[in-house]
C-alpha cells in the first residue's frame, strides 16, 4: 500500500515539531517538501474542514528548505485537508491540540507523503487509504432527486453497500486498524449522502424521512469524525428547518446551526454544547479585509473584449486604482464550479442594468484551466475577468479572505474598503438594491 518513512532526518524532525503543543481549540501542522521542480509550488493549504461558513483555509508557505508551520483553528476531532500543488489531497485525522507532520517528496510521480505526530498510525493507514479508494465514488449512481423515496431508498441502499464491500476487502487485504476501517466506513456512507444532498421526493416529508433515516444514525457524534457528514446536516437543514426544534443539546446540533447561522435565529450562547464554538461561530464578522498583505503576482485580464497581462500587481489593489472611487462587485470564481457558472448566467440582468454606471464587476478566477476560462468569460457581458495562472498566488488569495468555497461575493466601496459581509449572490432579488446604496 505504501513505503517506510523518507528518511532518518525525517523522523527526527517529526518527533522535534509535534513536541510542540498547539493552543485551545487549534491543532498544529508542520512538515517539509522535498524535491519541489524547478519553478513548483512553495506553497499547500491546510483546510480546517468545518461546516461553519468561515472555516479556515490556512495557506503554509514554504521556507528555503521547504519545511513549513501553521496553526490551525479545531474546535471537534476529526478529519482535515493538506492541499499540495493541486496534484496532491491528503486527508488526516486531528483532535484539538493535535501536532501532526507531514513529508512530501515532489520529486516523485505520483507524488509520495507520510504523516506522523498525534494520531501517526491512523493517519498514514487512513491517508494512503482515502487516496486509494476516492475513486470509488465516481461510479455511484443514484436515481432523480425527485423520485419517491420508496424507490430511491434501496437504489441508494444498495450503491452504499456495494462500495461497502469494497472498503471491507481493503482493510482486510491491508490489515487495516479499527480506527482506521470506522474512518473509512463513515466516508463511504457520507460520501454516497453527498451525491444525494438534493433528495427531494415527493416533498418535504419524503426529504426530511430520508435524511433522517435509521441508515444515517445522525444523532450518533462519531458521525462527525469525517469532514463530509456536516454536509449531510446543511442538507437536512436546507430541506427541513424546522427539524433543528426537535433536536437536544448536543454537538450534533452545534453543528446544525452553525450550517444554518445564516437562515436560522441564533440561540442563546448556553444552549450551545461546546459555548467556545458558539463565539466563534456567531463572532462578529470583521468590519474589512486588510487586502493590503496579499503578495504581487502576475494575472491575466480580459477587459472590454481585450485580453492582455499584467505582471508583479495585487489584483485587488489593481481593481481599486484602475477604477477609482468606483464599488466593485466582486465575484471570486472557478471555472470547473457549476454554481459559479450558474450564478454568472443569472447576474446578466443586474450586469447590465449597471452598465452605464458606476459600478463595477469583476470576476476573480481561482484554481481555474485557462483554456476553459478564455472561452466561458467571452459569453458573460459587462464585467472584468481576472483570471490567476499561478496556484500560490490562489492560495495566498484564498487564505486573505478566508474563502469557505466557490463562489463567494465581496464588495469594495468607493473609498477602497473591501468586505464579504452580507452581500447578495448573483442570483438574489436584493442585489440591485444593494448596489444602489453605494
Amino acid at each position: 500500500m505504501y513505503k517506510g518513512f523518507f528518511t532518518a532526518l525525517a523522523t527526527a524532525v517529526v518527533f522535534t515539531l509535534s513536541a510542540i503543543a498547539s493552543p485551545v481549540n487549534s491543532i498544529k501542522v508542520s512538515g517539509v517538501v522535498r524535491g519541489i521542480p524547478e519553478g513548483g509550488s512553495r506553497t499547500l493549504v491546510v483546510n480546517e474542514c468545518d461546516i461553519y461558513e468561515k472555516s479556515s483555509r490556512c495557506i503554509a508557505e514554504l521556507d528555503s528548505s521547504g519545511c513549513f508551520d501553521v496553526v490551525v483553528p479545531f474546535y471537534r476531532g476529526h478529519t482535515f485537508t493538506i492541499n499540495y500543488n493541486r496534484k496532491l489531497f491528503i486527508n488526516a485525522y486531528a483532535e484539538p491540540g493535535d501536532s501532526v507532520f507531514v513529508s512530501i517528496d515532489a520529486s516523485r510521480t505520483p507524488i509520495e507523503f507520510h504523516l506522523s505526530g498525534d494520531h501517526s498510525q491512523l493517519n498514514e493507514e487512513y491517508s494512503h487509504a482515502f487516496c486509494d479508494l476516492a475513486g470509488i465514488y465516481y461510479d455511484v449512481t443514484l436515481l432523480p432527486d425527485t423520485v419517491a423515496l420508496s424507490e430511491y431508498m434501496p437504489t441508494f441502499k444498495s450503491e452504499v453497500d456495494r462500495t461497502k464491500k469494497v472498503v471491507e476487502k481493503y482493510i482486510s487485504d491491508n490489515s487495516l486498524s479499527p480506527e482506521t476501517a470506522e474512518l473509512l466506513y463513515l466516508d463511504n456512507l457520507f460520501c454516497i449522502a453527498n451525491q444525494a444532498i438534493g433528495f427531494r421526493g415527493n416533498g418535504p416529508d419524503e426529504a426530511l424521512a430520508f435524511f433522517t433515516d435509521p441508515i444515517f444514525d445522525i444523532m450518533n457524534e462519531k458521525n462527525v469524525k469525517v469532514m463530509i457528514f456536516p454536509y449531510h446536516l446543511s442538507a437536512l437543514m436546507f430541506s427541513c428547518p424546522d427539524y433543528l426544534k426537535s433536536v437536544p443539546k448536543s454537538v450534533i446540533r452545534d453543528m446544525m446551526y452553525a450550517a444554518a447561522h445564516d437562515d436560522v435565529e441564533a440561540p442563546a450562547r448556553s444552549e450551545f454544547a461546546d459555548t467556545a464554538y458558539y463565539d466563534r461561530v456567531y463572532a462578529d464578522n470583521v468590519a474589512s479585509i486588510d487586502y493590503s498583505v496579499l503578495k504581487p503576482g502576475a494575472m491575466v485580464v480580459m477587459e472590454n473584449d481585450t485580453v492582455f497581462e499584467v505582471d508583479n500587481v495585487n489584483p485587488v489593489e489593481w481593481l481599486k486604482s484602475r477604477y477609482p472611487s468606483r464599488p466593485v462587485y466582486l465575484d471570486v470564481s472557478a471555472t470547473w464550479c457549476g454554481p459559479c457558472r450558474a450564478g454568472l448566467a443569472a447576474g446578466e440582468d443586474a450586469r447590465q442594468f449597471f452598465k452605464d454606471k458606476d459600478v463595477v464587476f469583476a470576476v476573480l478566477w481561482l484554481k481555474s484551466d485557462m483554456k476553459t476560462w478564455s472561452k466561458l468569460v467571452r459569453d458573460i457581458h459587462n464585467a472584468v475577468h481576472i483570471f490567476i495562472p499561478d496556484d500560490d498566488t490562489s492560495n495566498r488569495i484564498m487564505t486573505m479572505l478566508n474563502l469557505a468555497g466557490f463562489p463567494s461575493y465581496y464588495i469594495i466601496d468607493r473609498q477602497g474598503k473591501m468586505s464579504g459581509n452580507d452581500v447578495p449572490h448573483f442570483n438574489d432579488s436584493s442585489l440591485i438594491d444593494f448596489l444602489r446604496s453605494y
